[in-house]
């Protein structure tokens, strides 16, 4: 997978989780209920952007 498409990725899955979280505040929902889980996801985003970028790196030489 190349690194634009990575980054592409990365980027969407973000504004994707920063769009249920504005979902969740105009619905007025508590936000026990969804900051907790917003966190781990934005985690989990990161370190599988680390991964991929880490796995498609070519090795020097």
């Amino acid at each position: 997978m190349p690194r634009a498409k990575i980054l592409i990725a990365y980027i969407v899955i973000d504004l994707l989780i920063v769009g249920g979280v504005v979902w969740c505040v105009f619905q007025h929902v508590p936000v026990s209920k969804y900051f907790f889980p917003a966190i781990l996801l934005f985690i989990a985003n990161g370190v599988w952007l680390v991964v991929m970028t880490v796995r498609n790196t070519p090795r020097r030489q």
